[in-house]
C-alpha cells in the first residue's frame, strides 16, 4: 500500500501544521487547576490541563516546568491558549513565549482578582477563541510538516511480536518523507541501540 504524500491539517501562524485544533486552558501551576478546570467546564470545545506542578521548584527543575507549559502552548496542534495563573509575573512569562508563535494567547492572574471573576474573565476569553477556532478549516500539508511521537503504553508478551515492529515498520516508511519522529523511554532501546544510532539525528 502507498502511502500518501500529505495529510490535511491545521496550518499555524507560524507555519507548522497541527491534526488537531485545540483550545487549550493552561494553569501554570496546581493551585490554578480549579480555576482551568472551570472554566472547560463553563466553555465546550476547550480543553483545561491541570496538573501538580509549579510550586517548591528552584533552579533547573523550574526551567523544566517553564519550557514544559510554554512547549504545550506552542504545540500546533493547539490552536488557541488561555494561560491561568496565580500571579501576573509567571504567568506572562509563558504568555510572551507562547506569542511568539502568532497564535492567539492570553493570560489571567488570581492574585488580587479571586477565583470567581477569574473564572468569568477566562470563560469569556475562552468563549472567544473557542468560535474563532471553530471556524478554523484543514488544508493539504505535505508529509514533511507532519511530527509524530510514540510511546511505551505498557509491555506486555506480545509486544514485541506485533506492536513493536508495527510502529517501527510505520516509522520506516514514514522517515524518507520527510516525518519528523520522535519517541521516548529510551531505556527501551535494548538490542536496537545500533539501528538508532544509525537512523537517529542526534545520538
Amino acid at each position: 500500500m502507498e502511502i500518501t504524500k500529505s495529510f490535511l491539517g491545521y496550518k499555524r501562524e507560524n507555519g507548522r501544521a497541527g491534526t488537531r485544533n485545540h483550545v487549550i486552558i493552561l494553569p501554570v501551576d496546581d493551585i490554578s487547576n480549579a480555576c482551568a478546570e472551570a472554566v472547560a467546564n463553563n466553555i465546550k470545545g476547550t480543553i483545561a490541563l491541570p496538573h501538580s506542578y509549579g510550586r517548591l521548584q528552584f533552579g533547573a527543575d523550574l526551567e523544566l516546568h517553564f519550557r514544559t507549559m510554554i512547549g504545550t502552548g506552542k504545540n500546533p496542534n493547539v490552536a488557541a491558549v488561555i494561560v491561568v495563573g496565580i500571579e501576573p509575573k509567571w504567568t506572562k512569562r509563558i504568555v510572551d513565549a507562547i506569542a511568539t508563535t502568532g497564535k492567539p494567547v492570553e493570560g489571567f492572574s488570581i492574585e488580587g482578582v479571586g477565583d470567581i471573576d477569574t473564572i468569568a474573565k477566562v470563560s469569556k476569553k475562552a468563549q472567544e477563541f473557542s468560535m474563532w477556532a471553530s471556524e478554523k478549516q484543514r488544508e493539504e500539508c505535505p508529509m514533511s510538516d507532519l511530527w509524530i511521537s510514540v510511546k511505551c503504553g505498557e509491555s506486555d508478551t506480545t509486544s514485541g511480536l506485533a506492536s513493536n515492529p508495527t510502529v517501527g515498520n510505520l516509522m520506516d516508511k514514514l522517515e524518507p518523507l520527510g516525518v519528523h519522529l520522535c519517541f521516548g523511554e529510551t531505556s527501551e532501546l535494548t538490542g536496537a541501540e545500533t539501528v538508532c544510532e544509525k537512523k537517529g539525528q542526534n545520538t
